[in-house]
């Protein structure tokens, strides 16, 4: 096509613009990075809290989507599934890529491996912290499993419901989790726990030329909102964030992920056979890289005595060849 014809900057109509890519690709470096740091707190088999509660024990999902008996959650969502994490201890994770995440999970204290088949065949569901059996099993059975969550959780902004549910005290479990009704009864989908960082896109960009012949520096802001129960916590947040002011990251491409159908989680949360982490991404399909700058502290807020907001505005700049 004559070039007078053509729109620039992208290849379809169905691609993943230069918007969305710079949000997948930040908050998947804030993901892999904060694991990197010891972002996740490990649950081995009936690890008892404080008040005696069992923190490897499943409740009944409250999801209505699920038949009675199929689908069990923890007291925390967002599980790590990723093996090559650095961080001692390391994420509690199996050794079979096969099936990337937990080895399993118990049921009436007997072990039931992730590649089981028949009764206790199952898949594991990171993003909420779930386990689907194939099909239901017995309302009454003791279910367990070991496995590490996150702590910091990393949300789109535009992708919290508008009826979430802030889920104060998420890291205590309560007295007769799997029992009694709780605000665990909202399921996993309807609830944000803190504390969490939140990425937005906001409606602002600026251009200038890259070289000669071509090619221009692209600088699009992006809003992090740091929530958490405590003052210290947020201020932590709000310094994660801040100081990675001129911090240098590779992007992956995700147009050539979605082609090759290469991407390490399905729309159910479980890791794909042999699913690919992030650095391997980033090695198998690499883009440009991305700088981040003119960090600035917008805002430090009380919301109420356990919630406390800030605000870090930052400038994700990229060079785009193909504009």
């Amino acid at each position: 096509m004559a070039n007078y014809l053509n729109l620039k900057g992208f290849d379809s109509v169905f691609s993943t613009t230069l918007n969305n890519e710079l949000q997948d690709n930040v908050i998947e470096f804030l993901e892999w990075s904060l694991l990197e740091k010891g972002n996740y707190f490990n649950v081995t088999l009936n690890e008892l809290s404080q008040d005696g509660e069992d923190y490897s024990r499943l409740k009944l999902s409250s999801n209505n989507n699920y038949s009675a008996g199929k689908a069990w959650e923890a007291f925390r969502s967002n599980w790590v599934w990723q093996s090559g994490v650095s961080y001692i201890p390391k994420p509690i994770v199996g050794t079979n890529n096969t099936y990337p995440g937990i080895s399993g999970v118990y049921v009436n204290d007997a072990f039931y491996s992730s590649s089981s088949s028949g009764t206790y065949a199952h898949k594991v569901d990171y993003y909420n912290g779930r386990v689907v059996f194939d099909n239901p099993i017995p309302t009454g059975s003791k279910v367990q499993a070991e496995y590490s969550y996150r702590y910091i959780n990393v949300y789109y902004a535009n992708s919290l419901p508008w009826i979430a549910e802030v889920q104060y005290s998420s890291l205590d479990m309560p007295d007769n989790f799997v029992e009694q009704k709780s605000v665990f009864d909202i399921h996993t989908e309807s609830r944000v726990q803190l504390p969490a960082i939140a990425v937005e896109l906001v409606p602002k960009r600026t251009m200038r030329g890259y070289q000669l012949g071509g090619g221009q520096f692209v600088d699009t802001d992006l809003l992090f909102h740091c929530f958490a129960e405590d003052e210290f916590t947020r201020n932590k947040l709000v310094d994660i964030i801040s100081l990675q002011n001129d911090k240098t990251i590779r992007m992956f491409n995700s147009n050539n992920i979605a082609s090759s159908g290469s991407f390490p989680l399905n729309y159910i949360g479980t890791p794909a056979s042999g699913a690919l982490q992030y650095p391997e991404l980033l090695d198998k399909f690499p883009r440009n890289s991305l700088r981040l700058h003119n960090s600035v502290v917008q805002g430090m807020k009380i919301i109420r005595s356990n919630f406390y907001a800030g605000i870090v505005r930052m400038t994700a700049q990229s060079i785009e060849t193909t504009i």
